[in-house]
């Protein structure tokens, strides 16, 4: 029987707001920026899908070796929610402001709150 404990399930929950409407709903700007997120965790992706709403609006989900990432956006209100749910730590120990700076420069955002669950 393992000694260590093993985390199964550290939840980061990011809200972003005042975002603006044209990048929230630019699908090549929220992949760049979720495969910027899991690169800066240190985190595995194994593949991904996602899905166009009309007449905007997109959600996208990565699988990770580690568990899984999903964005969802609402362009026509200016916010989208992301979410990381992991069995291991980032491997930065600036995960969650880098996470917000990111999220905010790549969505003009006016803010970004951040929500863990451990």
């Amino acid at each position: 029987m393992p000694t260590d404990p093993v985390n199964r399930n550290l939840v980061y929950v990011f809200d972003v707001s005042g975002g603006d409407p044209a990048l929230l709903d630019d699908e090549k700007t929220v992949r760049t920026c979720i495969s910027r997120v899991v690169d800066r965790a240190g985190l595995t992706p194994l593949g991904e899908t996602s899905h166009r709403f009309a007449p905007q609006g997109f959600s996208m989900a990565t699988l990770l070796a580690e568990s899984h990432l999903a964005v969802h956006t609402w362009p026509e209100d200016g916010t989208a929610y992301l979410t990381l749910t992991t069995c291991r730590a980032p491997s930065s120990g600036t995960f969650e402001e880098d996470t917000r700076a990111l999220l905010r420069e790549t969505f003009a955002a006016a803010g970004v709150s951040v929500r863990t669950l451990l």
